[in-house]
């Protein structure tokens, strides 16, 4: 008879230590596709959106929602003016990365956004999400003041609605730790990647937020939805004094290795 032949101890752990190899080089490359796969999906979420811009903006003249007393607040008005287009949809609320309420303890760039930090119960789609408006894109009739610090938006330097001579350069809506904003070129970058800060004055790192591998997704006047690198969202037309060639601003560390396009 012919006797089974076992592995030895050192066959085993050689086995084991190889197995340990292949599973530290394959499960990189495994989140790397799952980022990837979401990254899509959110991209699908706000094609979604988009569709809902472009019956809105037919039915009005081309011209984007306005922002008015008691309905919805200066930078949710459009969760409002829109819902005739996306119904009862709660998936199209959410980057499929950013999914969990902040005050939930979520962290930043994956958190989603909450209408009040008060509310701790049950949370509905429109009560809470992780996608903004550019509100430079609202048909503003008049300055509007910033809701934290001292800021005046002005009027005048609204689009209004889709008229813009490169729209496809017009950011309208996308990733963003809050309901919207108005973004200005001077604005700077959060020094750290996971620093949550409300503050109008500064109201790129409302978008400025890590979620696709060092880019963001966002919908343009045109319509388009793009992955857009974080470094390129000071190139683009957030509003029409925006000055795209100013000098690009000083960037902190986690975002130093980044690449510009």
């Amino acid at each position: 008879m012919h006797k089974c032949k076992a592995f030895t101890l050192i066959e085993l752990l050689v086995v084991i230590a190889i197995i340990a190899i292949l599973m530290g080089i394959l499960l990189p490359s495994l989140r790397r596709v799952q980022m990837s796969s979401k990254s899509v999906v959110c991209q699908a979420h706000l094609t979604t959106w988009s569709k809902a811009f472009v019956m809105y903006t037919n039915e009005s003249d081309s011209f984007f929602p306005s922002v008015l007393a008691g309905s919805g607040g200066l930078y949710g008005q459009w969760t409002l003016a829109l819902k005739p287009y996306y119904g009862e949809e709660t998936k199209m609320w959410f980057c499929p990365l950013a999914t969990k309420a902040y005050i939930h303890q979520a962290k930043d760039p994956y958190a989603a956004w909450v209408v009040a930090t008060s509310q701790t119960g049950d949370l509905r789609p429109g009560d809470y999400g992780s996608y903004g408006i550019n509100a430079w894109i609202y048909n503003l009739t008049k300055n509007v003041n910033g809701n934290v610090t001292s800021t005046i938006f002005s009027h005048k330097y609204a689009w209004k609605n889709t008229s813009a001579r490169t729209p496809g350069s017009v950011p309208i809506f996308g990733d963003c730790m809050w309901r919207g904003g108005f973004p200005e070129d001077d604005d700077t970058p959060q020094m750290v990647e996971e620093d949550r800060l409300i503050d109008d004055g500064e109201s790129m790192r409302y978008f400025n937020l890590n979620r696709h591998g060092g880019a963001t997704n966002l919908i343009f006047m045109d319509f388009s939805v793009r992955k857009v690198p974080l470094k390129q969202l000071w190139r683009l037309k957030w509003s029409r004094n925006f000055n795209i060639s100013r000098p690009s601003p000083v960037w902190p560390d986690w975002m130093a290795s980044m690449a510009e396009d």
